[in-house]
């Protein structure tokens, strides 16, 4: 892979791109609101507040002045099941967030890796086009008697203008992936940004113990079963207390009355009888997906991590083998004369030959990344040198 220039543009490396979306997502701040949302909803006991009235009435003996304060108290259980519920609630909340922030990673790590794939390709096809701009000067200066260097100069003039072409195509691509950025880094400065050279491919998939994508369908499985048990409370009566306090008159003497009553769900039983059926139909949805949640999961975690495992292979063939063997046979063709169509021929068959290789070894580190994106959005770990 070539070395980047960095000359007039500002080196942008992943890790500094991946905190900085850290920072600026508004992904992740939308997730961060609804963890917090969650986890307002979760504290403290649900009551409903106290009531407190001025009362005055009148009557034959005069006027009669008093205050009243009523207070309704669920029965206990109800209380405990509604928090328990509600802090499941915020638990299912925090791991739907979790993965959701790997998978907002996850994606801002390919838009950058779409941006380094278009500058690197840029750059080498820029390397070629002033190749083959040297390579018609060589193949002009050849004897025109010469049919066959005709033929040649022609054949590397046609690449060389079909080269400019691809290159707008290239200058665009770049400018599409450069802005693209800003999709996760609001406050990026894009202007003149250019990547930093990746660090060497090495990257581990472990099987963790708990996976997030998992843990998310697990953690809502048991908020709905917690809110089902809390609907079979509504069958249970609620408390009133309401006291009344009279400071009487010249006619009436002071009084004070205390009521303590209980509600009646149980006669509209249809009601309560509604709410449990719903509370159920959706617990057994939950358990329904969580069982396709893990066989999907098992499957498709093992499809891209196969198919990480031969990205490896080939990109290790194409550093380790190919590109070497290409920049060997590029030092023995420089000893070749350009005067004769079997040294022209060989410089631009080993010369683009090395340049579109490592055109290929930037492809398939862009496919390595976007399976492992996908991995990632599963909730799988990884380990190694791409973490970052």
């Amino acid at each position: 892979m070539p070395e980047l220039s960095f000359a007039g543009g500002k080196a942008l490396s992943l890790t500094q791109y991946l905190d900085l979306v850290e920072a600026q997502s508004p992904d992740l701040s939308v997730e961060k609101a609804k963890m917090d949302a969650a986890q307002a909803r979760a504290s403290g006991i649900r009551l409903n507040p106290p009531m407190v009235g001025y009362m005055q009435m009148k009557d034959g003996s005069g006027t009669n002045r008093g205050y009243e304060i009523s207070q309704e108290i669920p029965f206990p259980t109800k209380l405990s099941k509604d928090k328990e519920a509600r802090n499941l609630e915020s638990d299912s909340q925090k791991e739907m967030s979790r993965l959701q922030k790997m998978i907002v990673l996850a994606d801002a790590r390919v838009a950058y890796l779409d941006f380094w794939s278009a500058y690197s390709k840029l750059e080498l096809q820029k390397e070629k086009l002033a190749w083959l701009n040297g390579h018609v000067k060589v193949t002009q200066s050849s004897s025109w008697s010469d049919t066959s260097a005709k033929a040649h100069l022609l054949e590397v003039e046609s690449d060389r203008d079909l080269l400019e072409n691809d290159l707008l195509s290239m200058e665009s691509e770049l400018v599409t992936a450069r802005a693209a950025l800003r999709g996760y880094a609001p406050d990026l400065d894009i202007n003149d940004t250019v990547p930093v050279e990746l660090p060497a491919l090495k990257i581990e998939i472990e099987k963790a113990s708990s996976n997030p994508a998992l843990q998310t369908k697990e953690k809502e499985l048991e908020a709905l079963s917690a809110r089902e048990a809390y609907q079979k409370q509504s069958y249970l009566p609620d408390f009133f207390l309401r006291l009344r306090s009279y400071n009487g008159n010249e006619m009436s003497p002071q009084s004070q009355e205390l009521m303590v009553g209980i509600s009646l769900p149980f006669v509209f039983f249809w009601q309560p009888k509604a709410e449990v059926a719903e509370a159920t139909a959706m617990r057994a949805k939950a358990e329904a997906e969580l069982k396709k949640t893990k066989v999907d999961l098992e499957t498709r975690i093992s499809s891209f991590t196969k198919k990480l495992e031969y990205n490896q292979i080939q990109l290790k063939n194409l550093k380790e083998s190919l590109i070497p063997r290409a920049e060997k046979r590029m030092k023995l063709v420089r000893n070749l004369s350009t005067r004769t169509m079997e040294g022209l021929d060989q410089h631009k068959s080993v010369m683009l030959g090395l340049l579109d290789l490592k055109i290929k070894a930037i492809d398939l580190r862009l496919e390595f990344e976007k399976n492992l994106r996908e991995l990632l959005k599963l909730g799988a770990q990884s380990s190694g040198g791409v973490s970052r």
